[in-house]
Formats: C-alpha cells, sequence, structure tokens
C-alpha cells in the first residue's frame, strides 16, 4: 500500500511538470515602450513566463489594477536591465505561478514608461479587462469594464522549475547589489492573488561595463 500510494503522488507530481507551459513575453521590441504580447489570459498554477528584454533599460514590476504605475508593496520586481544598443544576447528573467485567484498586474518602473503605455497583465478578466488598466495608467477615464484588448500568447514548451531565474545576456551600466524580490499577493481583486516568488542576484564587472544577472 506504501509503495502505490507514493507510485500515486510521483505520478501525480509528473503529471504536474509535463502539463505546466512557459510563455515568452519580449521586453523593448523594435526599440519601442511594449510588453509583447501585452496581455496572457488562461495562464494556471505551475505554467511559467520568461520575460526577454531586447532594448533601452526597463523593468517588469508588480502593481495594482487602481494604481497602475505605482510598485505594489512586497511585490515582484526584476528590477532594472539595462540592454546596450548592438546587443546580440539578451538577459531573461523567468517567474512561476505558484496559483491562480485572480489577475496580476505589472508596469515598466523606469521614468515615464508607465504612463506611455508600458503596462502587462496576467488573466484580466471582463470586470477588469487591460483595456481598462491601460486607460488608467495613461490617466485616461475609464469605467473598469469592457473587452479585454492587447495580444494574448498561447503557452510554448514545458518547465517545472520552482525558482525564478534571470538568464545572463546584453551589456550596460553595472545594477545594483544583490537582492533578493518575493511576493505573496492577497486575494482582493485589485492586488492580485498569484503567489509569484523570485530570487535575483545580480553580479557585475564593472571595468568591463558587463551585467550579469542569474539566479
Amino acid at each position: 500500500m506504501h509503495f502505490f500510494t507514493s507510485f500515486i503522488a510521483s505520478a501525480s507530481v509528473l503529471a504536474t511538470a509535463v502539463s505546466a507551459a512557459t510563455y515568452t513575453v519580449t521586453v523593448g521590441s523594435n526599440a519601442g515602450l511594449t510588453y509583447e504580447p501585452s496581455s496572457l489570459s488562461g495562464v494556471l498554477a505551475g505554467d511559467k513566463i520568461s520575460f526577454k528584454f531586447l532594448s533601452k533599460n526597463h523593468t517588469l514590476t508588480q502593481s495594482t489594477f487602481a494604481t497602475p504605475c505605482v510598485a505594489k508593496a512586497d511585490g515582484v520586481d526584476s528590477g532594472y536591465v539595462p540592454v546596450a544598443a548592438g546587443a546580440t544576447s539578451f538577459p531573461e528573467w523567468t517567474i512561476q505561478i505558484d496559483n491562480v485567484t485572480a489577475p496580476l498586474w505589472f508596469y515598466c518602473a523606469q521614468g515615464a514608461h508607465c504612463k506611455a503605455g508600458m503596462v502587462f497583465a496576467i488573466n484580466p478578466t471582463p470586470e477588469r479587462t487591460f483595456a481598462s488598466f491601460l486607460a488608467a495608467a495613461k490617466g485616461e477615464a475609464t469605467t473598469g469594464t469592457g473587452a479585454t484588448t492587447g495580444s494574448t500568447a498561447t503557452p510554448g514548451g514545458t518547465g517545472a522549475n520552482t525558482n525564478s531565474t534571470t538568464t545572463p545576456g546584453g551589456t550596460g551600466a553595472a545594477g545594483a547589489g544583490n537582492t533578493t524580490d518575493s511576493a505573496n499577493a492577497g486575494s482582493t481583486p485589485d492586488s492580485g492573488a498569484f503567489a509569484v516568488s523570485a530570487q535575483k542576484v545580480t553580479t557585475f564587472l564593472v571595468a568591463l561595463g558587463v551585467v550579469g544577472l542569474m539566479l
């Protein structure tokens, strides 16, 4: 009986790992102030989202539906990820979603990028749409309802890594010292209710102007 129970548990873990999806979101494609796609729908617990930084110096910073351009207390934050012009390799920052009960909202904290519309959403709803979130970020009037806009990605590949990672790539000015970011969002509609953990170590070589981001 013990062997049978262990077998069932192992099979369950394996099935979860196999079914988990990996999404890829590009940040700053074509030197623009964009996340592409700008929203994801159907993200499930165990899925991973990899953010590939392609240009300039952007962040992926968690916010709330009510205040799109204000960092959420204890929210996930990639920190600034500089990419030099002409770079041929690009840093990636990956998070894994532990559970899903409400939408999750993000923005770029660099300068006025958020107010220019550089925002991102996971699992927006008919009541709290990406269109409304985007309008609020830009300071436009919004009712909080309406059809969701923004491109939506479909998953590709699989992954079961429980830790968020940042893959080195690109060049630029050295970043800050070692940091640890984590978030266990509440269950209110504004905050989102994903449990997301992220740990980032920034290693830099000032003389070479190389930034290496790794977990």
